[in-house]
């Protein structure tokens, strides 16, 4: 099963503005002074939509990843002689974005192309998390010992078909968060430009262009597998801006008073700045491996962890969604 591609693995929630000089309480949830109703109210429901599309990106992909590595994703699922395999799961707590993000779908202000799109993936989603239920509930139970996976094929088929459903209205999904999302994001971007939030300004501008380098690889279809097929020109284009970008970055971040006027906690810019610094790096590490024209190997192309393989899109991809959950987490 392929995995998704970097900008759909996480994507940035936005803070509602203060005034410069003045403290930002919340980037996720909390309206401030100097926001009218209708942004504040535009934020909250932008906002309930990105934790649905993390959702699906995180946990639900990772549930899925790890299942169809380990069956296969043909309708017969392929059983190893010596089987073992712990079924992962997702809590009732991370679902509880799905009815939240359904209940914004007719509030103000309509998001034309995400909007219905919810509407249709609510049900589809829920239909896939039934089955992945039924699925921890039989493999938690060691159920296969008893029927010889006679339901474990049986849920199996089942998956399948609610995996594809699910895939044909996530990518939808998908689209429309990216378009709403790279709106969104430039206006943010202005507004941090226009109210002198320089720290702010320029973490955001690194996770924009560092998406941009991470798409860029995306639209060339490179991979593990055909990582030395990059192209250059067009990948340092992007590349070099993300590495300027994280320079600035990492300077002013440094500034104390800076930090006390635009009333960020100095902890958490930090730690961001240091997950933004290894996402620089996961990126540097693939210019080296083609540098040294080393393609990956076979035993890290056929293992299930290639995320942490150094030199690859996948451990970028997965460097820079941990950059955009730190983002999301500065306050």
């Amino acid at each position: 099963m392929r995995k998704l591609s970097l900008f759909f693995i996480s994507i940035i929630m936005l803070g509602a503005m203060l005034s410069a000089c003045s403290a930002i309480t919340s980037t996720v949830d909390q309206a401030t002074t100097g926001v009218t109703s209708g942004e504040s109210k535009e934020i909250e429901k932008y906002n309930a939509y990105v934790r649905l599309n993390n959702l699906m990106t995180g946990r639900i992909n990772e549930v899925l990843v790890h299942y169809f590595e380990k069956f296969g994703v043909d309708t017969q699922p392929v059983i190893e002689k010596n089987f073992s395999f712990i079924m992962l799961g997702v809590a009732e707590t991370e679902r509880e974005v799905i009815d939240k993000a359904n209940g914004y779908t007719a509030s103000q202000p309509a998001f034309a192309n995400a909007d219905p799109v919810v509407i249709k993936l609510t049900p589809v989603i829920n239909d896939l998390l039934s089955v992945l239920d039924e699925m921890k509930a039989y493999y938690d139970t060691k159920g296969y010992v008893d029927d010889d996976f006679a339901k474990g094929k049986q849920l199996h088929t089942k998956l399948v078909s609610a995996n594809l459903a699910y895939e044909t209205v996530s990518k939808q999904y998908f689209t429309a968060m990216q378009k709403l999302g790279n709106e969104q994001r430039l206006a943010e971007l202005q507004k941090l430009k226009d109210s002198d939030q320089r720290i702010r300004y320029n973490a955001l501008k690194f996770m924009i262009d560092a998406e941009a380098t991470a798409i860029e690889m995306d639209e060339q279809g490179i991979t593990a597998n055909n990582v030395l097929q990059l192209d250059m020109t067009k990948f340092k284009a992007k590349y070099d801006i993300m590495t300027a970008d994280l320079s600035a970055l990492m300077t002013i971040s440094k500034d104390k008073n800076r930090v006390q006027k635009e009333g960020i906690n100095s902890f958490s810019i930090r730690n961001y700045v240091d997950s933004a610094t290894e996402a620089k790096a996961a990126a540097s590490k693939i210019i080296e491996r083609i540098n040294k024209k080393e393609p990956v190997s076979d035993s890290d192309l056929n293992g299930q962890f290639l995320n942490t393989t150094d030199g690859t899109p996948e451990n970028f991809n997965y460097k820079l969604s941990k950059a955009v959950e730190r983002y999301n987490e500065i306050n």
